[in-house]
């Protein structure tokens, strides 16, 4: 094979590339966005100032369906890329016939993108008359890897098809054709075709197909010797040099979708007999892709903006500067978008005023109510303590003072059993004035504070103990602060002290007895006696009694009443406690929290 010299493949090369140019497109355009099925309406200006496509986020595909075409006129003139070989960017060329189509979603793809192509080469096995009796094929796809825009300059990758030859087969051929079945645009280059044909019983065999006889220089409308031109366009194929060998090639250039060149060795006689396996092994560069119409499919864009664009490229893949495109703009569904959800935040925001405003309200009409309902019985309480010391207190003390009056004048006049039954009757007046007294005093919600509570109860307790003839010593605090008491727990605890006051006298015949009343848990300060507890000892030196443990609640009237004592304290939530043994003291201690107080108070 004889070497062909660096300077001439270089005009070679440009050779080629113009020719290429040649034949861009002048026009592209995208006709169609289609979106689920739906065709959207597309502006025929496809500028960047015009209205985009609004497509929601939602949305299962977006087809974009685009073309390009030939115009005759100048505007189907391009011009050839400044710094390629054999031209300027001011070199204007003949009319376009046709154009390779790529495409980009600025946003999503990061390059221009192919819907591949094929091309092919193919086994053909003829019979003796040399009509075809069978063949074998295979797809060369997309754009081979390196691939530099020319055939001459792209690095070539090894191929391979084995086919077994049918009944008849005499002889095979290799064709190479630009068309593999879609609408090609696009170029490759073949080199190194080698046959090698495998039989049983035989010797392998090896012809490699050559391209010999091209002469001193290689013009691109030569012809190999045994190869021929093909397909519906013949010109279409040609002979290139590959500049850093000198090496002569074949190159299809394929810029018409509608039509196809081919390479064919039909000249090259390689015989086989039926049954042979036929292997073809060739080394090949290409670049194909679709032409005059074609789609881009996309689905599941996020929202926003996006551009899309079709450019046209010349058959090896050199752009031409011409391109269409056209924007979309995908929207979020409705329940994502920024206004609604500010819509609902701001919905949510008035209808929990809303609620707060209207649950406030209930809870107010609610502590309205309550507070009117604790007022009218307050006002109710004062009412029948009103009553009760205006009425049945004052009848009652005129009773006791006719009762006296009565006793003084049958005094040394009516036998001693009148007399007795006399003073008697006065004695008990008295005790029924003290008990209305203190029911009047239980019942007056002016009581209902700790500070009313303590000087009555130690007041009554002296009073008690003074008539007794028995002596008092009191432990309470000098300053009391004005907690919340409710009536009914003042009332119970007033009645557990005057019971065991009372038993004291009558049972221990104490000389003295201790009152004690505390604070425990801290000081106390308004509201923050949560944990506090109201401590009351009743402490006499008597001499002592059984405890209920060891001697029957119903043993006596007076013992069987520390069962009444205790029921009322833990009624309140409190604590009794006794410690008492015969010929000793009697201790009883009451505790009882102040929160029950509080919240009895508030019920």
């Amino acid at each position: 094979m004889r070497a062909v010299p660096k300077p001439f493949a270089v005009l070679v090369a440009a050779g080629a590339w113009c020719a290429m140019a040649a034949t861009a497109a002048a026009d592209v355009r995208i006709t169609k966005v289609v979106v689920d099925g739906r065709e959207m309406p597309i502006e025929a200006a496809q500028a960047a100032d015009a209205a985009p496509i609004r497509v929601p986020s939602n949305a299962g595909s977006i087809l974009f369906v685009f073309e390009g075409e030939a115009d005759e006129g100048d505007a189907g003139r391009a011009t050839v890329p400044a710094g390629a070989a054999g031209g300027t960017s001011t070199d204007v060329l003949p009319p376009l016939r046709g154009t390779r189509l790529r495409y980009r979603l600025d946003g999503v793809d990061s390059d221009w993108r192919d819907e591949p192509a094929h091309g092919r080469l193919s086994l053909i096995f003829l019979d003796a008359g040399g009509s075809t009796v069978g063949s074998s094929d295979a797809k060369m796809h997309g754009t081979s890897e390196g691939w530099r825009g020319l055939p001459e300059t792209s690095p070539p990758k090894a191929f391979s098809l084995t086919g077994v030859a049918p009944p008849l087969a005499s002889s095979v051929v290799v064709n190479f054709l630009s068309n593999g079945g879609d609408e090609v645009v696009g170029a490759m280059a073949i080199d190194d075709v080698v046959l090698s044909i495998a039989a049983e019983g035989r010797e392998p065999r090896q012809h490699a197909l050559s391209l010999d006889g091209l002469g001193d220089k290689v013009h691109p409308l030569a012809t190999p010797t045994g190869w021929g031109r093909s397909g519906s366009r013949g010109e279409m194929s040609r002979v290139a040099v590959r500049p850093e060998t000198g090496k002569p090639i074949l190159v299809i250039e394929d810029d018409d979708p509608t039509e196809y060149g081919s390479w064919v060795s039909r000249g090259i006689t390689v015989s086989v007999e039926p049954g042979d396996a036929v292997t073809a092994s060739w080394w090949a560069a290409y670049s194909l892709g679709l032409g005059g119409r074609s789609t881009a499919l996309y689905g599941g864009l996020e929202p926003g903006t996006y551009w899309f664009r079709v450019a046209a490229f010349l058959p090896g893949g050199q752009p031409t500067g011409i391109e269409a495109g056209v924007r979309v703009v995908v929207v979020p569904a409705w329940y994502w978008r920024r206004d609604v959800w500010a819509g609902c935040a701001a919905v949510g925001l008035v209808a929990g005023a809303l609620v707060a405003r209207a649950v406030s309200l209930r809870r107010m009409r609610r502590r309205l109510d309550e507070m009117e309902r604790i007022h009218t019985l307050d006002r109710e309480r004062a009412r029948i303590a009103r009553d009760l010391h205006d009425d049945i207190g004052a009848g009652l003390t005129e009773i006791a003072m006719q009762t006296d009056w009565v006793r003084r004048d049958v005094q040394g006049l009516a036998s001693a059993a009148t007399v007795a039954r006399a003073e008697k009757a006065c004695a008990s007046a008295m005790d029924l004035v003290r008990s209305v007294d203190a029911i009047v005093w239980a019942v007056n919600p002016a009581n209902d504070t700790l500070d009313r509570f303590v000087p009555y109860l130690t007041h009554s307790a002296e009073q008690f103990l003074d008539a007794a003839g028995v002596s008092v010593r009191f432990d309470v605090p000098d300053k009391v602060p004005p907690l919340p008491l409710a009536g009914t727990v003042r009332h119970d605890l007033f009645l557990v002290v005057r019971e065991a006051i009372n038993n004291a006298v009558k049972h221990a015949h104490p000389r003295i007895v201790r009152l004690g009343v505390r604070l425990e848990n801290g000081a106390v300060h308004g509201s923050h006696a949560n944990s506090s507890q109201l401590v009351i000892t009743i402490e006499d030196d008597g001499r002592g009694f059984p405890l209920p443990a060891t001697v029957p609640e119903a043993h006596s009237a007076g013992r069987s009443g520390l069962a009444n004592m205790r029921r009322r304290v833990e009624d309140l939530g409190g604590l009794f406690v006794i410690e008492s043994r015969p010929g000793a003291c009697t201790r009883i201690e009451v505790a009882v929290p102040l929160a029950h107080g509080r919240s009895a108070a508030g019920r």
